[in-house]
């Protein structure tokens, strides 16, 4: 029943126009789309729209299209479009993600880009990133899909037509100072001032996602009332991100190597907002979409072996027990 297409309910627009990035996922916000109900059609030129609709709309129920703004002869119809869109209140969706991400989709998956001309693929993203500025600019609503999986976006997408607040894309990073700052970081707390596990040799080969290293941690005082002020501050700032229709929350923890408390903080932060991960107020919809990534985890457990060898056997690395479970949270690490 889940992959059944939804009717649109009577607040949905009947008409949705798409642009975006290379790269992006215009083609897969148009099938999410459709499962939403929607006819869908990709690439279309600017010029095209009007007469698609008027032909269309007393067959169809909704309408999603994708529009196709690689020529400058396309760009240059937009203005004629925007107006028309504007008059008859079209939302007007541009989709976009950081040029890492999209740099790493188009190798995946070998696309050509359409202006890639000779010159790197990223050069060829950036140029189109110029080009599509000024139609941005022209949107109505804009999307991030950077930490998006296909689930989310329908939320998204289901989010927009319906006219309900679109769930908050809430990333945990844990990170080491050594290694550096993560980019693109909204709000960041240094926790080197904690207890250090790395001083206590029966702890130092474990990590914060260990249950005997927490323990450790949270038995301190100090390690209560910095989580608890840290959680208290992002349950009190997080709602007004997403009222503010912020698509994108990164809060990023840091210690010295990226190991033991930072992970611990954010693992117990991912357990406690495990709440609002869930639908909300009969709308099927939750109110966060909560993402994990251990960004120097690995790197630091590789270094500290190197200089202390290999981790003594233990039950704590083979009881799965040891563990916190973290059910429905995403974890890179």
């Amino acid at each position: 029943m889940d992959n059944q297409p939804t009717k649109p309910t009577s607040a949905a627009p009947a008409v949705l126009v798409l642009a975006g990035l290379t790269g992006a996922g215009k083609t897969l916000a148009i099938q999410q789309l459709e499962q939403l109900g929607y006819t869908g059609l990709e690439g279309i030129p600017p010029a095209q729209v009007i007469p698609l609709v008027e032909a269309m709309r007393p067959h169809h129920a909704a309408l999603a299209m994708s529009l196709n703004l690689h020529a400058q002869e396309y760009r240059e119809q937009l203005p004629e479009l925007d107006a028309w869109m504007r008059a008859q209140g079209i939302p007007f969706l541009f989709l976009e993600a950081r040029p890492s991400v999209l740099l790493k989709r188009l190798s995946a998956h070998r696309r050509p880009h359409p202006h890639h001309t000779g010159g790197g693929l990223l050069e060829a993203i950036e140029q189109e990133i110029r080009e599509l500025a000024p139609i941005r600019q022209r949107c109505t609503h804009l999307l991030d899909t950077s930490e998006l999986n296909s689930q989310q976006l329908r939320q998204q997408l289901q989010a927009l037509v319906q006219g309900l607040p679109q769930p908050l894309n809430l990333r945990l990073v844990s990170f080491g100072f050594k290694y550096g700052i993560p980019p693109e970081v909204n709000l960041l707390f240094d926790v080197r001032f904690l207890p250090n596990p790395f001083f206590q040799p029966h702890l130092r080969h474990l990590t914060g996602q260990d249950r005997l290293l927490q323990e450790f941690l949270f038995a301190d005082p100090l390690t209560q009332s910095t989580y608890q002020q840290i959680f208290s501050l992002l349950r009190a700032w997080w709602p007004h991100y997403r009222a503010e229709r912020r698509p994108h929350l990164t809060v990023a923890i840091g210690c010295t190597g990226g190991q033991h408390r930072s992970v611990a903080l954010v693992e117990r932060l991912a357990q406690d907002l495990q709440p609002w991960t869930l639908p909300a107020n009969g709308s099927g919809l939750p109110e966060l979409n909560l993402q994990v990534q251990h960004c120097h985890l690995l790197e630091s457990q590789r270094e500290l072996e190197a200089c202390f060898g290999a981790p003594p056997a233990g039950p704590s690395k083979e009881q799965p027990e040891d563990r916190i479970p973290l059910a429905g949270v995403l974890s890179h690490e």
